[in-house]
């Protein structure tokens, strides 16, 4: 989410030189009920959650196998899927939606790494995981810890990349806390430890003063090719699980006859800091990260959360069938991006949910809701445990 309608446009760049109206009844609105209560829990340490930085710095240094893989387009679900919704960098929120999805344990096991108690659950996080708040590394290591886990058990963590991750790719920090700042610093300083000097000079480990040496540690782990870059690049800019389509803003008809699996792919490459030469993959980061009204991560004509006339509502939910009628199998779109005042909800006879409710404190500090997909049933769950059901399909 942010204040912005538009944004600026991604830079396209190569490499830096870092080494490294809601439908009557069947969509009516879940009541939030319960208190915005802050927790107090904070990111977990970086000695026990490296987010996948021995992978990013070896590629850095040489090992290029990582570049060889993308994110996939269609997922599998075994069981029951899950979607959260923007959580910007609040670790505490985060933790309360994962356990209303009932896929993280109370307690952290013996090496501080968190508890999956999900089973064959699918989870979505539908982007913007970065700015406004303040545990932005912690949550990536949070989520990717129980990925880990849930493999083990059937199950799956997908996280999408929203337009706040790419401004940061972009090095666009307008939105940065000054807690994400510090974290983003000791973050970096962990990296040198790890993988010795030559990441110095890169994350402003020696810069003496302390904002000079906090922007350059965010620049140098986010641009292109950096190590958060690198992790975020196996992101996906859409995901598609069992005949559910999820993306941060929205889908129109050009997406779809383009490729949703080349504008994933553009995507991926433009983060590893791959240099754009071609005009199709130009083409591709426009439609999907550019800042225009309807690329994905932008898009927010699906967003309104009370359209101001039938006949709007109506050119709405007809982009929205056809968009969804040229993906094979897909009855739904979810997407986060656009804050709903009273919780999330669903539009067009139950063909596009909205999620973000603006649980982190540095957007709303609403209580925590997530949607839970159980075969043709869909549902919001709330800490009240009041739920939406959307129509049968």
């Amino acid at each position: 989410m942010t204040a912005t309608a538009g944004g600026a446009r991604p830079a396209v760049r190569g490499a830096m030189s870092v080494s490294t109206a809601t439908t009557a009844g069947a969509c009516a609105r879940g009541a939030r009920g319960g208190s915005a209560t802050r927790a107090t829990q904070r990111s977990p340490a970086f000695s026990s959650g490296r987010l996948g930085a021995r992978r990013s710095c070896a590629a850095h240094a040489g090992k290029r196998s990582a570049e060889e893989t993308y994110p996939q387009l269609r997922v599998s679900a075994p069981g029951r899927v899950i979607a959260i919704g923007d959580l910007h960098g609040d670790i505490g929120q985060a933790r309360r939606a994962l356990r209303l999805a009932g896929v993280l344990g109370d307690d952290d096991d013996e090496s501080g790494n968190p508890t999956w108690v999900g089973g064959d659950t699918t989870l979505v996080q539908v982007g913007d995981i970065l700015d406004r708040g303040d545990d932005e590394i912690g949550i990536l290591i949070l989520l990717q810890k129980l990925d880990k886990e849930a493999k083990k058990q059937g199950g799956g963590v997908y996280v999408l990349n929203g337009n706040h991750e790419v401004l940061n790719v972009s090095g666009d920090f307008r939105y940065v806390s000054r807690g994400a700042f510090g974290e983003t610093m000791r973050f970096s300083q962990h990296l040198v430890k790890l993988f010795g000097d030559k990441f110095r000079d890169a994350f402003g480990v020696d810069e003496t003063d302390s904002w000079t040496r906090q922007s350059k540690a965010r620049m140098g782990l986010f641009s292109p090719g950096g190590p958060l870059a690198q992790q975020l690049s196996m992101n996906h800019t859409v995901l598609i699980v069992n005949d559910t389509v999820f993306a941060h803003g929205g889908l129109v008809p050009r997406h779809v006859e383009f490729g949703l699996d080349k504008l994933n792919r553009a995507v991926t490459d433009w983060m590893r800091g791959k240099e754009i030469r071609d005009d199709e993959t130009r083409q591709a980061l426009g439609m999907a990260i550019g800042g225009v009204r309807d690329s994905i991560v932008w898009h927010r004509g699906y967003g309104t959360e009370r359209f101001a006339t039938d006949e709007e509502r109506s050119s709405s939910c007809t982009l929205l069938g056809e968009t969804l009628d040229m993906i094979e199998g897909v009855n739904r779109l979810v997407v986060g991006h656009t804050p709903q005042l009273g919780g999330a909800n669903c539009e067009c006879d139950g063909r596009i949910w909205r999620i973000d409710v603006g649980m982190s404190f540095g957007v709303l500090g609403a209580d925590p809701q997530v949607l839970e997909i159980n075969g043709q049933e869909v549902r919001v769950l709330t800490p009240t445990s009041m739920r939406q059901t959307s129509p049968t399909m």
